[in-house]
């Protein structure tokens, strides 16, 4: 009798436990950084920003309820861990995957040193020796051991600042998208500053989802992300803001 009754519970719990990984959500919810100009919210409440407005894309191409919460980093990983949102965009480092899973790489993206104007340098090894601006927390293994001085900035919109006004910098590294959406939000033009040189290509963003996501969500989000992905919608986000930079030249 006990062994039964033992037998009845296992079966009850493993039959719970397979339907939780295949019984579909009934609202998607999306996680999207806070850092323009990928995430942010405007001086009049609206939400903006390149993956604010893929996940957007993404959620509607899901068909089904969904809400795209714009989060301080920390605090976006901290739901997912916890179960709270069901997917984010992240580079795949140690906090992220300690966070949520990898299901699919949603873009690839390109970091960058932009020069100072008339600096005479044209290459990653003329960087040798230099003062070059960084993000916080930034590191790069292609430039390890290259500046004489690294000065860390909070903000990539106070980089750019820094680098066209202060004659002791050489050079700053951004991602590409931070670089030219703040070239047009500053006013400024590519002729403002110098040549701008390519450090890293095709770095890895991952969709990363909780852990505990049902299968058949997996598996229908996977298939959306790679069909955003091979349309190139996050390339042609970054060639909008490259013609903008094109046209602020024009206009100055």
């Amino acid at each position: 009798m006990k062994l039964r009754l033992i037998l009845v519970l296992f079966t009850v719990l493993f039959s719970s436990a397979s339907l939780s990984t295949i019984a579909e959500i009934e609202e998607l919810k999306i996680g999207t950084m806070e850092l323009p100009p990928y995430g942010w919210i405007d001086e009049e409440g609206k939400k903006q920003g390149i993956l604010y407005y893929m996940h957007q894309e993404l959620g509607t191409r899901y068909g089904l309820p969904f809400r795209n919460n714009i989060l301080p980093f920390s605090r976006m990983l901290y739901l997912l861990k916890t179960g709270r949102i069901d997917l984010v965009s992240s580079q795949a480092h140690t906090a992220a995957l300690e966070a949520g899973e990898k299901l699919s790489v949603q873009h690839r993206v390109k970091v960058i040193a932009v020069t100072k104007k008339g600096s005479n340098i044209h290459t990653i090894e003329d960087l040798t020796g230099k003062s070059i601006l960084y993000h916080n927390s930034a590191s790069y293994s292609k430039l390890e051991g290259a500046p004489a001085h690294i000065g860390r900035v909070e903000s990539y919109q106070h980089m750019i600042k820094i680098l066209f006004s202060r004659a002791y910098y050489d050079a700053a590294v951004f991602s590409e998208p931070a670089y030219y959406y703040w070239l047009n939000m500053q006013g400024f033009s590519k002729d403002d500053f110098g040549d701008v040189i390519v450090i890293q290509e095709n770095i890895e963003q991952w969709i990363l989802v909780r852990k505990n996501l049902p299968l058949t969500t997996k598996i229908k989000l996977k298939a959306l992300v790679e069909e955003m992905n091979q349309e190139q919608i996050y390339e042609q986000r970054i060639d909008q803001l490259i013609k903008q930079a094109e046209g602020q030249k024009n206009i100055n």
